[in-house]
């Protein structure tokens, strides 16, 4: 029975996380052995692990601690598969690997259109990124990306070879507990207006500020009530924001859920308003339960999941205006629920996991 090891900082919210915590629990109903290494022991997805999972804690509270505690998991446990995400630490996953001379396979795995992130608008990081990649992931024995977009950003920043990776959508899990007891549930279902959704965490690559300006303008026209689902640094901001838009007692920041799918049947219409994205997920999780969508078309994700526009309106990034008035249309339009259902039903999580395994071979 193979042995198969996910690397990662931890499992707080967020999508590599989330990705890792669906595809371990599969692995384990598929027969694997898995074990869950991270640099941190700590997240709230840590709960929903199989308990048959084995937690692997390496105690790094920095990424320069992370090499010599997993090297020695190497050595020791030797699992015969390692899926590492999240750039550098897929780089310090493949040279562990490779240095402790075992007889398997490290997969790398990329969530994020780099060229977008902060970080990478400095000259002398993104020299280091396209150095690290083209030093190091020629040695794993597969390069996967989420998306078409995240691959092409791959090759255009890190300069590697487009038929060197591949793309391997998200897994969403199609819930069917459509239940939960979570405070602000009740009172968001009871609401007479349209209920528009949004679900990611608090930073600035959400761009929830257009998405409370659309939101403004919707107000205008509709009888509308918004929530917000994530927690993060930009609380008291969006908060601000709201007060000044004079729109605070229609928003609700509701912070993290376990249950988001309760609160994507109950809603009219989820929005994705972010600026950049690797995938998505929260589209097809919204689809899954036969909710409409309306998304931003940033460089990855989106148009994939939406076939273009197929499955959901797309509008410019960053465009308040155009993202208000799709809003408008798509709370009053019909929609088929039964196609938005099939369309979420390509990503399940035993699909997309038989697609990890011929990675692995």
């Amino acid at each position: 029975m193979k042995k198969i090891a996910f690397f990662l900082p931890d499992l707080r919210c967020g999508g590599a996380e989330k990705v890792a915590l669906l595809l371990a629990n599969e692995f384990i109903q598929q027969g694997f052995n898995v074990d869950m290494v991270l640099s941190k022991a700590q997240g709230e997805f840590l709960s929903e692990l199989n308990s048959q999972i084995r937690v692997v804690d390496l105690k790094a509270d920095r990424i320069r601690y992370v090499f010599k505690p997993l090297l020695k998991y190497f050595k020791s446990e030797k699992p015969d598969v390692v899926l590492a995400s999240m750039w550098p630490l897929t780089l310090l996953a493949v040279v562990a690997f490779k240095s402790a001379k075992l007889s398997g396979s490290v997969v790398v795995s990329d969530h994020t259109t780099f060229s977008q992130a902060p970080l990478m608008q400095k000259r002398s990081m993104r020299w280091f990124f396209k150095y690290s990649l083209s030093l190091v992931y020629p040695f794993a024995n597969a390069i996967v990306a989420v998306s078409d977009g995240v691959a092409d950003d791959l090759c255009g920043l890190g300069g590697l070879k487009r038929r060197g990776i591949t793309v391997i959508s998200n897994p969403v899990e199609i819930n069917t507990d459509l239940c939960t007891e979570e405070e602000g549930y009740r009172n968001w279902k009871s609401h007479s207006g349209k209920k528009i959704i949004a679900v990611g965490a608090l930073k600035k690559e959400k761009d929830y500020p257009s998405l409370l300006e659309a939101f403004s303008l919707l107000l205008k026209k509709e009888d509308a009530y918004l929530t917000i689902l994530g927690q993060g640094d930009l609380l008291t901001d969006l908060k601000a924001l709201a007060i000044k838009l004079e729109i605070a007692d229609r928003v609700n920041f509701a912070g993290f859920s376990r249950k988001p799918s309760a609160w994507l049947a109950s809603s009219d219409l989820l929005v994705l308003s972010s600026n950049c994205e690797g995938f998505g997920n929260v589209l097809i999780e919204a689809m899954s339960v036969g909710t409409p969508v309306v998304s931003t078309d940033c460089q990855s994700g989106p148009k994939e999941i939406l076939e273009n526009g197929k499955y959901g309106i797309l509008v410019p990034v960053g465009d308040v205006s155009a993202l208000a008035q799709a809003m408008c249309k798509s709370i009053n339009d019909k929609h088929d629920e039964n196609a938005l259902k099939s369309r979420a039903a390509d990503f399940s999580v035993d699909k997309i996991a038989k697609q990890y395994i011929e990675a692995f071979k």
